[in-house]
């Protein structure tokens, strides 16, 4: 195994450990709120603070997206991330110990800022220090491993209670402190400080081999670029971006797949899936049912990254978006008939084994295209504005929907808010098939050039051709700076 394969094994394995965590958080209301419910805690929580404990993550990552404006250029990619591990450490010390949901609300926060600088800054260290030959894999790995550690928090939760499983889950992110310090900076980044002596450095151990003066190069294209942009500001950035027929598209696609991956239900199926587990009475009992979905999404999610480039994105998500109606569809009819006094013992396994298609299918493509769309479908100088808006957006939708889901349960029962994740579900697909295109194959410029054209054109009476989008480097919510 040469150099370059080895240096780039280690960066994928240290900067993994942040995202896992991310993961760990992600899914720690899961496996949390039912020991809250039952008394198996000193802590009692009313529906509205459980609510709150879930949703307050949500906004920690909204705020925690705004790292890129305020951090990452400052002190660089490297420190901004191991400062992001600081307010998750401090995170998992204050679940453990909490003894007020005060306590566990501020925790919450604190992790979903970690959460939010992670989600918007890792892709982007990751896309500039790793090689062309793993920059891909690399990229596309964040999501299955956040699936990764939601599978992990499931079973050492329905296992231990909330003070060891914080002490566990507390070695994740003073791991990847003690090891990624030891990482090199960005090179993009130590360029534009004119640290060229340093860039080139980094070049040498990340790639593994001596002459990078072409790669060295290339950045200095790249930072100059980035740098003619910075002097018309986020804003004017934004304002140019709406005036171009390309970037009116790539908004209208990313606001469907934006609400693709929160408006679906999935946040809230998720954090209350024991509860709906439960509810069913199901005899394969709410623990096994929540590491039956654990595995679903990481299986699903590695599934994604496997075949993704031979099926493509667009038929990925057209083909899940249906069934996933139909998933969430079969439950609704399910809850309806339990709340109308219908005997529905001989039929309780409909919630498990739909709701874990569901799972499946929104780790094949309801979770991953979105976050893979938005690095691709916008030009350079409005990714940074684009990926912070999606991040907040993401945060805001996502609170929605979990208190939403919260009010229709506990107001009219389980079967209301499933019938309105159906109905969205139902016309997002519609959407979908109208405006989301194919990217897999296509250039940046090729890309743009589609979105440039009229959104649909008939070709034949009974065909239509829509066009595609663009590819750059984000991942997560977020903004990722590569070289191609």
């Amino acid at each position: 195994m040469d150099r370059e394969i080895i240096h780039q094994v280690i960066i994928g394995a240290v900067c993994s450990l942040l995202v896992v965590d991310c993961g760990f958080h992600e899914g720690w209301a899961t496996v949390t709120l039912p020991l809250f419910a039952k008394g198996d805690d000193p802590i009692t929580l009313t529906s509205d603070q459980e609510v709150l404990i879930i949703n307050l993550l949500y906004v920690g990552v909204g705020i925690g997206a705004l790292a890129p404006i305020f951090l990452m250029d400052k002190i660089g990619r490297k420190w901004t991330l191991i400062f992001a591990a600081l307010p998750k450490i401090f995170s998992w010390i204050a679940i453990s110990f909490a003894n007020s949901n005060i306590t566990l609300c501020g925790a919450r926060l604190l992790a979903g800022v970690g959460c939010g600088i992670t989600y918007s800054v890792m892709p982007m260290y990751i896309g500039e220090i790793s090689s062309k030959r793993t920059r891909g894999p690399l990229g596309t790995l964040i999501t299955v491993l956040i699936n990764v550690g939601l599978l992990i928090i499931y079973v050492i939760g329905l296992r231990v209670d909330r003070f060891t499983m914080g002490m566990i889950s507390l070695g994740i992110p003073v791991l990847f402190v003690v090891t990624f310090i030891w990482l090199p900076e960005s090179s993009v980044y130590l360029t534009r400080k004119n640290r060229l002596t340093h860039a080139k450095q980094t070049l040498m151990w990340s790639l593994g081999k001596d002459d990078v003066e072409k790669e060295l190069e290339e950045i200095r294209r790249i930072v100059f670029t980035e740098d003619q942009v910075r002097h018309i500001g986020l804003l004017g950035s934004m304002k140019v971006a709406v005036k171009t027929e390309a970037c009116k598209k790539a908004i209208i696609i990313m606001f469907i797949l934006g609400n693709v991956l929160t408006l679906t239900g999935a946040a809230p199926i998720l954090a209350y899936q024991s509860f709906i587990f439960d509810k069913a009475g199901f005899d394969i009992g709410a623990d096994v049912g929540i590491v039956v979905t654990g595995c679903a999404i990481v299986i699903a999610g590695i599934v994604c990254v496997l075949f993704v480039k031979i099926i493509g994105k667009r038929k990925l998500i057209v083909f899940a978006a249906p069934l996933t109606t139909i998933s969430l569809g079969l439950v609704a009819i399910f809850f309806t008939l339990m709340a109308y006094g219908v005997n529905v013992e001989s039929i309780n396994w409909i919630p498990t084994v739909f709701i874990v298609i569901y799972v499946i299918l929104y780790g094949l493509a309801l979770n991953p295209m979105p976050l893979a769309y938005l690095g691709e479908i916008f030009p350079f100088d409005v990714k940074v504005p684009a990926g912070i808006c999606a991040s907040i957006y993401y945060a805001l939708s996502t609170t929605a929907t979990v208190k939403v889901f919260q009010v229709l349960n506990d107001s009219y029962g389980t079967h209301v808010p499933f019938w309105l994740f159906t109905g969205i579900t139902f016309v997002l697909s519609i959407f979908i098939y109208i405006y989301v295109i194919e990217t897999e194959g296509l250039t940046l410029e090729e890309i743009q050039h589609a979105l440039s054209k009229p959104s649909i054109t008939q070709k034949s009476a009974n065909r239509i051709e829509i066009n595609p989008v663009n590819r750059i480097v984000i991942t997560s919510f977020s903004t990722n700076s590569t070289t191609n």
